[in-house]
């Protein structure tokens, strides 16, 4: 991937500086503790098509969010010539293989808003979450 050579600083950091964003990151991350295979696998996935290789729908437009995107000139550049298809995300549904064609996505997920795309990947964050102890809620900061 034609990257830049510093990825985390570059793309995450300001990203994870929006409270929205950044929520989103934890919500996956605190998810993790109580998948199973499956769903690990899915949230991994879910990652990846959001705050890594997200973008969003804005009108006729589709406009990127992810670091991975992001903090990539030949990423960004690939996204916004139409050089792989954009599907609509849907959270509940199994996602594909993460592929890439030539160091680049071959397909982007995207959100028809990032406010909805959020409450989506909360809500389904939070089905798995329900299954955490309520030692490890409090040790991750979710209430009882």
């Amino acid at each position: 991937m034609a990257g830049t050579p510093a990825p985390a600083r570059a793309g995450h950091l300001p990203m994870l500086a929006d409270p929205s964003f950044a929520s989103l990151a934890h919500a996956i991350g605190v998810a993790s503790l109580a998948a199973d295979e499956e769903q690990l696998k899915h949230l991994v996935k879910l990652y990846w098509y959001t705050v890594e290789f997200g973008v969003v729908r804005e009108g006729s437009d589709v406009k990127a969010f992810g670091a991975g995107i992001l903090s990539s000139y030949g990423e960004l550049q690939h996204m916004a010539a139409g050089g792989a298809e954009v599907a609509p995300l849907d959270v509940w549904q199994p996602l594909p293989k993460i592929s890439y064609k030539d160091g680049y996505q071959k397909r982007y997920f995207a959100l028809e808003s990032f406010e909805a795309g959020a409450v989506e990947l909360q809500a389904y964050c939070a089905s798995l979450q329900a299954g955490l102890t309520d030692e490890v809620r409090a040790a991750v900061g979710l209430a009882s």
